[in-house]
């Protein structure tokens, strides 16, 4: 609500016109998409180029040969990196001064978060949430585990940066034959590096340097501390170039700080390439760098690499997420599934998001491989042609369409939920009758298993089809069904191609039935990629508006005089069961905005706010509550929200204001002053207000005019005769033209009145508003109303200490001294002189990362309102389809 000499926006962006503009979205993500399948689509070229005369027999029977003493030495290699990766973690952890936490909840956070995102890919969905889920259980706040998070970052490419650099001076012969530059251009970009950390390394030795992230000042390691970083990056990356180094075959005659070197090349490709697990870059990488061994049995020592770094600590990080969740429910479960449910629910969008995404690289592998022949002599026998044909054909396609569900069940879409288990059903079928394949099915029939136990996990009603998958997870996908075709040319390159090849069914037919598979799971990513890029969101969808008469009658009860906001047509509404309160929100992005606490009886608070917060997370929004009062706050704390300061809010006691004695005698000044200067103020009803519209519209204008500013709306009013047709108008003349108005708001029990559109010419009388305020609740004492609401202060209040949140630090400071972009300390002043009592508003909302784009989106809500209202919206209840999603 505003009312005052200005209009008021509580969070005031009128003064900021870039504000609006950060709000965009830079095209950095579709580009690094772009970017990422162009380096995997050459790194898949020259793979295809290396392998070309490779036999499946030959690898397979190189990875046999390998000696059980070479398996454990690689896996002791392995255990040592990951045991230098919790130092990640555990750096950050010492760094913010929370040793509290312990170096075990460290070591699990950072295994099983780089254990999952290493073999999965999408690092920042999937370690993250692994991290923020085993961190938040330790009692750390969003702000430290993103410092956490960023200081592992840190280590890890500061380790990686200091890693290739030495190699590039010391092997620059070598890292030469991989990427054809020149000696002396490696030599000169590995000492560039090394000068850019000795840069770095003095910069944060002359004095303490920091960073903000999202509110939490984060100090950046000192010199020392750095050493450090180095050190734990390099035992890190050297413990997973040893364990592949030491599976190498026995001829290779190359030095570990050569291959390490090469290595440490090879990752940093696989993780600009976003492949999950690097899958191919490194191997492209390796086999170009080496090039006097044999090609079978190197890429056998990278398939054995592959199971002991990446799937051996995946399968073990999936055991210890599911571990850390038992341990967290000690109370006796009779039924096994309602354990395993309780357990996994927390982690199981992850887990089975990963697993399903997993399971559809396997079927995309698997229709690119030929079938086992004893199994076709047997599947011959039971299955007709017909059906060993259209299931392969299908597999794939079921391959492909569950890369992208998996996607929605990390948002929990009950929708991915449902078209999962359809897939999954599908392609453990299509598994046996396309050839017998058993281990295939068993794997699709766990997923399912876990899927259908964890039911309650996917609660969000949203249509899988209108998820906005990111450029990240579009390039993925397109990178596993690239690596699948280009791994099922390779099984099938001693095939001289025909164009009859398409058209020959036969039980042995395992080429011809890869390349119909391949186009039919292309036509199927293409259609899917369209839709994605075709598609935007919108808002939820409006239905019929609701009689108006609904919305009165509730407002009508309510001692809220801000309650008639509901009126203002820009807003949708949320009602209780009983019909006889309602929440009035918007949606902006992410945001679900609710404009006060809830309008109605107080026992129907908690289940408004429970059933908003609900709705709001089932379509994956942020429950956002803009000016929450006191009287709500311990229920906005119970919702898991975090609370903000937006400042304070002014309401004159009409039993102590008067116009008698040496109490009154400013206010009886301004009062006489008024009437001297010829201003009369009349109230008007509300049906007799409409013939004056016309002149009103003219001060409107005229005000709008002089204050270089827009419409805002959604926490204030606009002009709107729609609006303003349910209100008394309070109207200012001077010689008997009108110069001023505003319309007026009363609270039910006659609890407090105010005003809202306040406008006054451009030439109207100085203190006109004055004149107004004082007449208005002099009148409004003798009608019996108790308070007079001044409406916010924004920023007032807030405690500027040193140890206080950044939040009221930054607030308080704006306060003092942020004139130049809007008045917030003469707006305090102004009101002061009415001697109010100061009530607190906040702003109620999830805090940590999303808190920036939270208030950017309010910002974009309260600008935007007047475009998004329409003639007789007031009534309007829009409620959401299952297919809409914010």
């Amino acid at each position: 609500m505003a009312a005052g000499a200005p209009e008021i926006d509580p969070i005031p962006t009128a003064q900021f016109p870039k504000l609006r503009a950060l709000a965009a979205r830079a095209p950095w993500r579709t580009i690094g998409a772009c970017g990422s399948l162009l380096l995997f689509g050459m790194v898949l070229f020259v793979l295809h180029r290396l392998v070309q005369e490779v036999d499946i027999a030959d690898v397979k029977a190189a990875a046999a040969a390998t000696p059980w003493r070479v398996l454990g030495i690689s896996l002791a290699a392995t255990a040592a990196s990951y045991v230098a990766l919790t130092g990640y973690d555990w750096f950050g952890i010492l760094h913010i001064k929370r040793r509290d936490v312990g170096y075990p909840i460290a070591a699990l956070a950072s295994f099983t978060g780089y254990a999952l995102s290493y073999t999965i890919g999408f690092q920042i969905v999937v370690a993250g949430a692994v991290r923020y889920r085993i961190y938040a259980g330790a009692g750390l706040g969003a702000a430290e585990v993103a410092a956490i998070t960023a200081i592992s970052a840190l280590t890890l490419w500061i380790g990686i940066f200091f890693t290739l650099a030495l190699g590039l001076v010391t092997e620059a012969a070598d890292v030469s034959r991989l990427d054809g530059l020149s000696v002396t251009v490696n030599t000169s970009l590995g000492v560039a590096i090394l000068v850019a950390l000795g840069a770095y390394l003095i910069w944060i030795g002359r004095r303490e340097r920091a960073v903000t992230i999202d509110g939490y000042r984060l100090a950046l390691p000192n010199v020392k501390s750095t050493g450090a970083q180095i050190l734990i990056g390099v035992v890190d990356l050297m413990g997973a170039a040893f364990a592949l180094w030491i599976l190498l075959p026995a001829d290779a005659a190359i030095a570990f700080p050569t291959f390490a070197a090469l290595f440490v090349v090879a990752m940093t490709l696989g993780m600009l390439s976003h492949a999950p697990g690097g899958a191919g870059v490194i191997e492209a990488t390796v086999l170009l760098a080496l090039p006097n061994l044999s090609t079978d049995a190197v890429l056998a020592s990278l398939l054995l690499w592959r199971v002991v770094y990446y799937l051996i600590p995946f399968t073990l990080a999936l055991a210890l997420l599911g571990g850390s969740e038992l341990a967290r429910r000690r109370g006796r479960m009779h039924r096994a599934g309602v354990m395993l449910a309780a357990v996994m629910r927390p982690v199981a969008p992850i887990v089975l998001g990963a697993a399903v995404f997993l399971g559809g690289i396997v079927l995309l592998v698997s229709g690119a491989l030929p079938a086992e022949t004893d199994r076709l002599h047997v599947l011959r026998r039971v299955v007709p042609l017909p059906f060993v044909e259209a299931s392969h054909l299908l597999a794939s396609v079921v391959g492909v369409v569950l890369l992208v569900v998996a996607h929605g069940l990390l948002r929990r879409l009950d929708s991915a939920y449902r078209v999962a288990q359809v897939l999954l059903t599908a392609g453990l079928i299509f598994s046996l009758t396309k050839g017998f394949d058993v281990e295939e099915a068993i794997v699709l029939g766990v997923v399912l298993s876990l899927l259908t136990v964890n039911r309650r996990a996917f609660y969000r009603r949203a249509s899988l089809w209108d998820q906005d998958l990111a450029p990240a997870w579009l390039a993925a996908v397109a990178i596993v069904l690239a690596g699948s075709i280009w791994l099922g040319f390779f099984a099938y390159q001693d095939v001289d191609y025909t164009n009859q090849m398409w058209w020959d069914f036969a039980y042995r037919g395992d080429a011809p039935r890869f390349l119909r598979a391949s186009l039919a799971a292309c036509v199927a990513a293409l259609a899917i990629g369209l839709h994605a890029l075709l598609h935007r969101h919108g808002r939820p969808r409006d239905t019929a508006p609701e009689p108006e008469e609904r919305i009165a009658a509730i407002v009508a009860t309510s001692p809220r005089a801000d309650s008639n906001l509901a009126f203002l047509g820009d807003k949708r509404f949320m009602f209780s069961e009983a019909g006889d309160a309602f929440i009035m929100y918007q949606v902006q992005g992410r945001s679900w905005v609710a404009m006060g606490d809830p309008v109605g009886p107080a026992e129907r608070t908690s289940e408004l706010l429970w059933s908003f917060r609900e709705l709001a997370d089932q379509h994956g929004g942020w429950p956002v509550f803009y000016q929450a009062s006191v009287a709500r706050l311990p229920t906005y704390l119970d919702l898991g929200l975090s609370l903000l300061k937006l400042g304070e809010e002014a309401r004159v006691d009409l039993s102590k204001f008067t116009l008698e004695g040496k109490a009154g005698y400013e206010w009886r000044y301004v009062d006489r002053k008024a009437s001297k200067e010829g201003l009369e103020v009349a109230v008007v009803p509300a049906r007799d207000a409409v013939a004056l519209y016309p002149e009103l519209k003219r001060v409107s204008d005229s005000w709008m005019s002089s204050k270089k500013n827009s419409e805002k709306g959604f926490s204030l009013g606009f002009w709107s005769e729609d609006y303003l047709r349910h209100f008394d108008i309070a109207v200012v003349r001077h010689n008997g033209r009108i110069v001023g108005f505003a319309n007026l708001w009363y609270g039910a029990n006659h609890e407090e009145a105010t005003v809202d559109l306040m406008r006054y010419a451009a030439d109207a009388p100085k203190g006109v508003m004055d004149a107004l305020f004082v007449r208005l609740m002099i009148r409004a004492k003798a009608d019996g109303y108790r308070w007079f609401n001044l409406g916010m202060a924004p920023l007032s209040g807030l405690a500027d200490h040193p140890l206080g949140p950044t939040w009221n630090r930054v607030g308080a400071f704006l306060f003092r001294y942020g004139d130049n972009f809007y008045n917030f300390e003469g707006l305090r002043t102004y009101k002061s002189k009415f001697d109010p009592v100061w009530e607190p508003r906040y702003l109620a909302c999830p805090g940590g990362w999303v808190l920036p784009q939270i208030l950017l989106d309010i910002t974009a809500l309260i600008g935007g309102a007047p475009k998004r209202a329409a003639p007789s919206a007031a009534a309007a209840e829009p409620t959401l389809t299952e297919d809409s999603a914010a």
